[in-house]
């Protein structure tokens, strides 16, 4: 709640009423979310196993890698196009690339999923879930052009709510990992079917792109594209070498511990992820943009570093007496991501700034400091000093650190030499 108000004080100072009103929203929603999903959490953690979890998550990772690394971020072409270039044709365009990138990363993950793995039909359709959901969500960005985030954040909260209670009744009634399987293709069905009822699904010709289309588009996300696969990459990597290296059930223990890092994020990632960047790309004037953007920083830093306090102080009492026993073993994991819990929000926060300044050479920078400070924790676990688990998690601490540091040195540094 405090998250909230402070979020919503900060977006006061930017702009405009409905936008203040309307991140308010966004923030409170994703707030609501978070909290049913940690409580129907608490039942889900109870009936399965940590393997189901860490198949799931198995799973769900390498999808997500391949979506990512075809994906040419279509929502952020469309959200920070001026409105002189963003005609008809560039809709199409935006459009057609959309849907042909779509069918590209489906295609590739099926066929794996059907070759190199024994893939049960449910795990077949968690793959396609997150394929339509991919084309959904960037779809979305032609509609939040024009920051309807009211019924944005109505849809999408009761959306997320009304699957965790599906999910509930699931794993009461079947149980097994069928049940996080098919939470994710209702959460799929239900996004899209109420961003067709309130108007925001944009539905257009797709055509035949030519040469110079392609060309266009790729000189216009080649540095987003490849920032989002180095972002997409380090996420899920993270998952795919818990499971490597320890099996399902180390995956799983990982999984949830770093789900519960991410709820500051998740509750946050509004404003990080949407309203600030629709807002730095309707802000013209240089100064303006970048002292809100210290502001923002400033604001989320202090409830931040509290959360990630007590996440160090409190976490190995409270995690198994919520969870069981049996995930005893998240709870040093979870203190040990300590630094992402603080850092990740304020580092998506200079991320999407840069993406929408188009300042992505710098925020590169950040991202190689991202996975030096993994790889770096890691070496640690070769001499036997830390366990592979131990040394992964404080990994993702030291890497958004590490990430966020540099990158802001980096703009701070080049905005002084451009006297802004």
């Amino acid at each position: 709640m405090y998250q909230s108000v402070m979020c919503s004080a900060i977006i006061s100072r930017m702009d405009s009423k409905s936008l203040r009103t309307g991140g308010a929203l966004l923030v409170s929603g994703q707030a609501l979310q978070a909290l049913a999903a940690f409580g129907v959490n608490l039942v889900l953690v109870r009936f399965l196993m940590p393997e189901d979890f860490g198949r799931f998550a198995l799973i769900l990772a390498g999808a997500s890698l391949t979506y990512g690394a075809v994906s040419l971020r279509i929502n952020v072409l469309v959200i920070r196009s001026s409105e002189a270039r963003f005609d008809q044709m560039a809709r199409e365009r935006y459009f057609t690339a959309l849907f042909l990138e779509t069918v590209i990363a489906t295609f590739i993950v099926v066929a794996w999923l059907a070759v190199f793995t024994s893939a049960t039909v449910l795990e077949i359709g968690l793959v396609l879930a997150i394929g339509v959901r991919n084309w959904t969500e960037h779809n979305k960005a032609f509609y939040e052009r024009s920051m309807p985030y009211k019924r944005l954040a109505a849809l999408e909260t009761g959306v997320a709510i009304s699957a965790h209670i599906v999910a509930l009744f699931l794993v009461i009634n079947i149980g097994g990992v069928a049940v996080l399987i098919l939470r994710e293709i209702f959460l799929t069905a239900a996004g899209l079917a109420g961003l067709w009822m309130i108007g925001g699904l944009t539905m257009m010709k797709v055509r035949w792109l030519s040469w110079a289309e392609f060309k266009q588009i790729f000189q216009e996300a080649k540095g987003i594209w490849l920032d989002g696969v180095l972002e997409g990459s380090f996420q899920q990597l993270t998952i795919i070498l818990a499971g490597l290296l320890g099996g399902e059930r180390i995956a799983g223990l990982f999984f949830q511990a770093q789900r519960l890092a991410v709820v500051p994020h998740q509750i946050l990632a509004p404003i990080a992820g949407r309203i600030a960047p629709n807002w730095f790309g309707r802000t013209e004037d240089p100064k303006r943009r970048i002292a809100g953007r210290d502001r923002l920083l400033l604001g989320l830093s202090v409830p931040l570093l509290v959360v990630g306090m007590a996440t160090v102080l409190f976490a190995d009492p409270i995690v198994p007496w919520l969870f069981g026993a049996k995930w005893a073993n998240s709870a040093p994991l979870l203190a040990a991501m300590a630094g992402m819990v603080v850092f990740l929000s304020l580092f998506e926060i200079l991320k999407t700034y840069c993406w929408t300044t188009q300042q992505v050479p710098i925020l590169l920078r950040g991202r190689l400091a991202q996975y030096a400070g993994l790889i770096g924790m890691m070496a640690f676990s070769l001499p036997g000093w830390l366990q592979t688990d131990m040394a992964l998690a404080a990994g993702l601490s030291v890497s958004y650190i590490s990430a966020f540091a540099v990158l802001l040195f980096s703009l701070k540094f080049y905005e002084r030499r451009r006297s802004y």
